[in-house]
């Protein structure tokens, strides 16, 4: 099988641009006040305690402490409360003649898969792009329409939605392909202990993308591979990830740390000038066109995400070849580095919580998943069928990018760039502006 380009995606920002809180534009999620007050939803602000007058927090149990709601981590899982109340039951029927509205990031569900959906449970189906985290939150927040599906939820963005009310609990019973097909990491995972409220999307990993025909230099082979990026960049030709978080933990994990969530101010500020050393020699850019820059040369070394990387040689121009491509995530040189999924999601404000249920169940079938990988997203699944040997014998990557592909024990390898506390949050935005502004 060969992925052939979806149309408009040359001139698409990738849709995992805008995976983060801060994208090119700096733009801040909505406020969970915001959330609160649209969602009619007594949330308390990140100024207040966790727990009320009987020691329990509202929201859920686990998390980092001080939060208004649980920020959960690897070794601080969360399990949300739910009121089973909004469970949809077992045997109910699926709404019939109903219109299913999807809110989703720009090409990030096949038109194949959402139509033979439609024809097999005799409903219509709405699609909505958002075209950030951000703007998709608002989206829910103003309450204009009934939306029942939210494709590609960032982890960050599931613990304020639960404590937005936004969300509705999952009655897995409905979603037998959970189960079935995923990555058993992915039954209850540390942001959603017991898939409470959503159940993953797909995966990738975060590492070094570079042609080496220009980068001579064979950076798998360093012993620690971000030095490249301060060593031997190549100047006008050097591309860093357009986010806080991506940017800064770079040179986090290049000195080591593997917990990049729960840094101090001073660990923030090295950062930033450790990278403010890299935009001054080379004057590095700010962007997510991995995808594109690297097979049209426009640039030679770039910070990447692993799908942009699995989508880039579909790009290649006549003449060229996919061999001048090359991937590193440093996890495997022995490094820390970035490891992540999102989420599919059912939403409160729909009409159609049955049908939304069955959606994700159908989106997570074998064959509906690989069809939406290979001819689409090119974003791999987590799904027990899409080895790294399975999606290079499919024609999906060439062999020598097979790392561009996800194995389920790397979740466990890799470390999560996850939701901050509001206040430290504030002070990695800052830091990733003065970046961008050039200091």
């Amino acid at each position: 099988m060969v992925r052939e380009p979806h149309v408009d995606r040359g001139d698409a920002m990738s849709r995992r641009a805008f995976l983060r809180r801060a994208g090119a534009a700096g733009i801040a999620l909505p406020s969970l006040a915001a959330i609160a007050a649209a969602c009619g939803t007594d949330v308390p602000s990140e100024l207040d305690t966790t727990a009320d007058e009987t020691g329990a927090n509202p929201f859920g149990l686990g998390g980092v402490d001080g939060a208004s709601y649980p920020l959960a981590r690897p070794t601080a899982p969360v399990t949300w409360n739910l009121d089973e109340a909004q469970l949809v039951a077992s045997d109910a029927k699926h709404e019939h003649n109903a219109t299913v509205k999807i809110l989703r990031w720009p090409n990030y569900l096949a038109p194949s898969v959402i139509s033979s959906f439609e024809q097999r449970y005799g409903c219509t189906v709405e699609e909505t792009e958002f075209t950030d985290m951000d703007k998709g939150l608002a989206k829910l927040d103003a309450g204009d329409d009934d939306y029942d599906v939210l494709v590609g939820m960032s982890v960050w963005a599931l613990g304020r939605s639960i404590a937005g009310g936004l969300l509705r609990p999952l009655n897995l019973d409905l979603v037998p392909n959970l189960s079935a097909n995923c990555w058993d990491s992915f039954q209850s995972p540390f942001y959603d202990v017991g898939s409470l409220y959503s159940v993953p999307y797909s995966v990738w990993s975060t590492g070094i993308f570079w042609r080496n025909d220009k980068v001579t230099t064979d950076i798998a082979k360093m012993d620690n591979p971000y030095d490249v990026f301060w060593t031997e960049a190549p100047v006008n030709k050097t591309h860093l990830l357009a986010n806080a978080q991506d940017v800064l933990a770079m040179a986090m994990f290049r000195a080591g740390l593997t917990e990049v969530n729960d840094v101090d101010e001073q660990a923030v500020a090295k950062a930033k000038s450790s990278i403010a050393e890299i935009v001054s020699a080379t004057n590095a850019s700010f962007d997510h066109d991995d995808y594109l820059e690297l097979p049209k040369g426009a640039a030679w070394l770039h910070q990447s995400w692993s799908g942009n990387v699995s989508d880039a040689f579909v790009f290649l121009p006549a003449g060229d070849q996919a061999e001048n491509l090359s991937y590193v995530w440093p996890v495997d040189s022995g490094v820390p580095g970035n490891v992540d999924n999102d989420l599919l999601v059912v939403l409160n404000s729909g009409k159609a919580p049955v049908l939304a249920h069955l959606l994700l169940d159908h989106i997570l079938d074998v064959d509906n998943a690989m069809r939406n990988f290979s001819t689409w997203t090119g974003s791999q699944m987590p799904q027990k069928t899409m080895t790294p040997e399975a999606l290079v014998d499919a024609g999906l990557a060439p062999t020598h990018l097979a790392n561009v592909f996800l194995d389920e024990s790397d979740m466990d390898r890799g470390s999560r760039e996850l939701e901050l506390p509001a206040a430290m949050d504030a002070v990695w935005q800052s830091a990733y502006a003065e970046l961008r502004a050039g200091i």
